[in-house]
């Protein structure tokens, strides 16, 4: 039986490496001529960085992909612990570390807000719980009938779902700085603390169960160390493989697939295929006629993450005080979101994410300078696309915002800076409007109301990845490959990997 994959992110090298272990043949289609699409390893001036995700949260998720093959992830890729977590920097100058350890946390909320410190215990107890019923028993779930979800909805009514993640710590926290720290994870994933479901409260209890870790040589690192192990077993990878079409049988179900690649067109035939990309582009090569009225309305319908800013650069003096994960929070919070998901402009005073991967990783130090990125919530194109003359004012916003707060010096320090906004996750990365983490994690976009797993009326389609259930981030599109191997195995009658290696990974982590 032949696979396709398309694409090479996260989920989509997670789905072939499944699939492969079910002992299907499997081919990885991929439009850039290296593989990793939002986390591919970016080059300036002879310098790695890595383009996207940053932030190592459930290793056992990676872990569980080697033991499928009977190998071990740490022969193949260390994992670094980092600490601490995140910095928050706040515009008045206080300062709140999220670390490792129940009472470290406690005691750095206790500097901030003694109350609050009191009623992080309870917090936590609600985080755990929504872990264990958001994640562990609906994060792998098939929502692809409206049946799955009612299923679903006492226990999302019973955990609060309905609300904001925003007022969901207003339950727990006063002051505004812990309630920005609990409520922050959502822009981890593409959503706006203030709308999205507090569901995604669970991240915190993910983090504790799992830790924050960073892939020694970068998250490019272990994209490479996932690539490698698939194509130890038997996975192909076509590299600038640009799939522009999809055919179908005259039962409806994918035959083969047009790819452009090397200037040449070509047809590859398979018996399934797995669309690791945006949803909107597998839909798009549909066309309407092979869709279902709902997914129609869908896309019709769909709320965009934000886009994203990123700037990386070279330094040319250190700054050995500056933690890996660095958040330097603007003074507003509330418009400034507004600006964000809704907004015409650029934000005047963006909040900001700062990545320093020498903090952790001693391969990253360069003699006498840093390599960092930082990276800005922005409008998506549909909202914002002037970028041709405001990118050059932005990155003069961004780099102030630096020198005042963490970086001291840095618009005179500066050895080089290249950036990316929207346009490149739209070019590049063929994204719906440029968004950086597809659709926004609302509750009308969750579960059933989501992008589904399995196409609707294409039989032997399957979806991966940020848009389809369960979501953005490292954690949500790799879980979205569990999904679609239960689903193969399900309409094609095979039997189930040996989960006697796997029990051996959870049983690490439990």
């Amino acid at each position: 039986m032949q696979a396709l994959v398309v694409g090479s992110g996260f989920g989509a090298l997670a789905s072939a490496l499944r699939l492969r272990a079910l002992g299907i043949d499997v081919e990885v289609l991929e439009a850039c001529a290296d593989p990793g699409g939002r986390a591919r390893t970016l080059s300036f001036h002879g310098e790695p960085f890595d383009a996207g995700p940053t932030v190592i949260t459930a290793p056992w998720l990676f872990d569980e992909l080697f033991a499928l093959f009977g190998e071990r992830r740490e022969d193949a890729i260390e994992f670094l612990p980092c600490d601490p977590w995140y910095r928050l920097e706040y515009a008045d100058g206080s300062r709140l570390d999220l670390v490792s350890g129940v009472e470290r946390q406690r005691e750095n909320i206790e500097r901030l807000s003694p109350s609050d410190a009191a009623q992080y215990g309870a917090y936590l107890r609600h985080s755990e719980e929504l872990y264990r019923v958001g994640y562990e028993q609906l994060g792998d779930a098939d929502f692809s009938s409206f049946s799955s979800m009612l299923r679903a909805l006492p226990h999302l009514l019973r955990l609060g779902a309905f609300r904001s993640l925003w007022s969901h710590t207003a339950r727990f926290f006063q002051d505004r700085r812990v309630r920005q720290a609990f409520s922050l994870q959502p822009l981890l994933v593409g959503g706006n603390p203030l709308t999205t479901t507090s569901i995604y409260g669970l991240i915190h209890a993910m983090e504790r169960k799992g830790g924050i870790w960073f892939a020694r040589g970068g998250t490019g690192a272990l994209v490479r160390a996932l690539v490698s192990l698939a194509q130890r077993h038997g996975v192909r990878f076509s590299f600038s493989s640009k799939v522009t079409g999809v055919e179908t049988d005259s039962s409806g179900a994918v035959s083969s697939v047009n790819v452009v690649g090397a200037g040449r067109p070509r047809t590859v035939p398979c018996d399934l295929c797995v669309w690791g990309g945006d949803p909107v582009g597998a839909y798009g090569l549909l066309g309407k006629a092979r869709l279902s009225l709902t997914e129609r309305l869908r896309l019709r319908t769909i709320e965009p993450s934000m886009g994203l800013y990123v700037l990386y650069f070279k330094s040319t003096k250190p700054y050995p005080d500056v933690a890996h994960h660095t958040i330097v929070l603007s003074r507003r919070w509330e418009e400034l979101l507004g600006e964000i998901f809704r907004g015409k402009r650029l934000p005047p005073d963006p909040s900001l994410y700062l990545h320093r991967p020498a903090s952790t990783d001693p391969g990253f130090s360069r003699e006498g300078g840093d390599l960092f990125y930082v990276l800005a919530p922005v409008p998506h194109l549909g909202n914002f696309s002037n970028w041709a003359e405001q990118e050059n004012r932005f990155k003069g916003v961004v780099l102030k915002a630096l020198g005042e707060r963490v970086l001291p010096g840095i618009e005179r320090s500066i050895d080089f800076a290249e950036s990316i906004d929207p346009r490149y996750f739209r070019e590049v990365l063929s994204s719906h409007v440029g968004a950086g983490f597809s659709i926004s994690p609302l509750l009308r976009q969750s579960a059933w109301f989501r992008f589904h797993n399995k196409a609707d009326r294409v039989p032997n389609l399957y979806l991966c990845g940020a848009g389809v259930h369960p979501g953005g981030g490292l954690p949500g599109v790799v879980t979205s490959a569990k999904v679609v191997e239960r689903l193969v195995r399900r309409d094609f009658g095979l039997a189930a990997p040996d989960r006697a290696r796997l029990g051996s990974v959870e049983a690490k982590v439990a």
